[in-house]
């Protein structure tokens, strides 16, 4: 009853101040505490008061004003302009909602919203776009229940949902595969962390960090505004047709606008296969995820505000980016890079958002360290030798290798080098990942060590090593496996006897 009371005297106190009956709600019920950090009317410096709500109100003659915060002030409601607002200093956030609804004030949201509108349309088309995107995305989603669960509590404890009744995006996360260390907030609500960001950070502070950025992109509207600007350039039917085009094909061209509002000409899509094709410049673009500097500095200063609240050190962010940083200079890639655009944007964003100090956290390396497994596997596939072993040894220096990661980089190795030294190592890496797997043979090391006793010249070792891998392979058929598994079997015992037969001709 209270609440409705102040309502009611607010729209008495705009009437009575020559307002016209057009009012607009762009808040909803809110209530944001602060107190009085200077005199206003006849109340003093210290006085309690209370944001309920935001509305937009026209005056007859244009005069004046027209956002307005409904408050309480020592339990008075009053209808104080926006002008006004700095005169209330507003106490620390107590719930997640309570920190990003006052973000909405300071950072004059409910006034860019009062001036623009939601532009119910266009959230509509981008939602439905990328709700098309997200599907195409299933082919290179990362299935891992855990590691899902974990990047989902992450994003849980930052996450802004609830925070605008004019606002109807749902916020979620996925994770994506991907050797690259990014991540993206989509304009629909939807982030995406791939596989190389979760690879290429050392702690969940740096994770929380690159979240809580990158909903702070969305929460601050940046995606929406973005292709706001992008699409007033060009007329609509050929600016979604552009956005179809370029997440419906793999190897097309398409035109795409630069910061400066520039048609840049044509853009090739990156050829790294399905990925590539999927996470490449002409979406991040189209999905207004090409931020100005100025959008990441605004974006970088709420994230590191939200960190601080959260009790998470904020100067995760900056040694998150400069882990990216690394990244690519292990790459020798210092432009074009698909999220960050240049290396040089990168350290500007370091140079405001705080101390690059090197952050590591033991349990965060332990619950990623599959994911580094996964990623060096992906590089290997993709014949990216050297990235497969610098990430396997990522987790051999924190003392979370597994057979799986000693198989990985004995393939590397000989993958690079044929030395009689390396070809000694590898015999070592394949060792130990027998005495890892312990008594669940793993396949992949009796195939790896059969190939290196035959590159070393060791045909009766290796005679001997592929009647255990046969031996191995007929008790797997045995446990009537059918489809892929099954020919994979049969392939693989057609293979070992043809190897084995031509060692007994030798």
């Amino acid at each position: 009853m209270k609440r409705l009371i102040t309502f009611v005297i607010l729209a008495v106190l705009l009437s009575t101040a020559g307002f016209a009956a057009r009012q607009k709600d762009l808040s909803g019920p809110i209530a944001i505490k602060g107190e009085l950090q200077e005199q206003y009317e006849d109340f003093p410096a210290g006085t309690p008061v209370v944001i309920r709500k935001v509305v937009k109100m026209k005056s007859a003659d244009q005069a004046g004003p027209d956002i307005f915060y409904a408050t309480e002030i020592n339990g008075i409601q009053f209808a104080i302009p926006s002008s006004a607002l700095k005169t209330i200093k507003l106490s620390p956030p107590e719930t997640n909602q309570e920190f990003w609804q006052q973000t909405y004030l300071k950072q004059h949201l409910y006034e860019y919203f009062g001036e623009r509108g939601y532009n119910s349309k266009l959230r509509k088309e981008v939602d439905e776009e990328c709700r098309d995107y997200l599907y195409k995305l299933e082919e290179i989603g990362y299935e891992d229940d855990f590691i899902t669960s974990y990047v989902q509590n992450i994003f849980a404890k930052l996450t802004a949902t609830g925070i605008d009744s004019n606002r109807s995006e749902r916020l979620n996360v996925r994770v994506i595969q991907s050797p690259e260390p990014d991540a993206y907030m989509l304009p629909n609500g939807t982030m995406l962390i791939s596989t190389g960001l979760l690879c290429t950070l050392d702690s969940e502070d740096e994770l929380a960090a690159i979240i809580a950025n990158e909903m702070s992109h969305f929460v601050l509207d940046h995606q929406v505004n973005n292709i706001y600007r992008a699409e007033r350039r060009v007329k609509r039917a050929a600016f979604w047709g552009t956005v179809l085009a370029v997440t419906a094909e793999v190897a097309l061209e398409v035109a795409y606008w630069d910061d400066d509002d520039t048609a840049l000409g044509v853009g090739a899509v990156a050829s790294i296969g399905s990925v590539a094709a999927l996470l490449n410049v002409n979406v991040v673009n189209r999905l207004g995820m090409n931020y100005k500097n100025n959008q990441e500095y605004a974006a970088d200063r709420v994230a590191r505000e939200l960190l601080e609240f959260k009790g998470m050190n904020p100067d995760g962010l900056a040694s998150a980016l400069s882990k990216v940083i690394g990244y690519y200079n292990i790459q020798q890639r210092g432009h074009k890079l698909l999220r960050y655009g240049n290396i040089d944007n990168l350290k500007k964003r370091i140079d405001k958002a705080g101390e690059a100090e090197n952050q590591i956290s033991h349990p965060y390396l332990k619950a990623t360290s599959d994911v580094v497994t996964f990623n060096a596997a992906m590089n290997m596939a993709d014949q990216r030798y050297e990235e497969a072993g610098r990430l396997i040894q990522k987790n051999i220096n924190n003392n979370l290798a597994t057979d799986h990661d000693y198989v990985i980089l004995a393939k590397s190795q000989m993958a690079l080098y044929n030395t009689e030294e390396v070809n000694e190592e590898c015999a070592t890496l394949l060792w130990k990942a027998k005495e890892l797997a312990g008594d669940s043979p793993n396949l992949d090391i009796y195939k790896q060590e059969i190939l290196l006793l035959m590159r070393m010249n060791k045909q009766a070792k290796a005679a001997s090593t592929l009647k255990e891998y046969l031996g191995l392979l007929s008790r797997y058929q045995e446990q009537g496996m059918q489809g892929e598994e099954e020919e994979w079997t049969s392939k693989e015992i057609a293979w070992a006897n043809q190897l084995l037969d031509k060692i007994n001709r030798l």
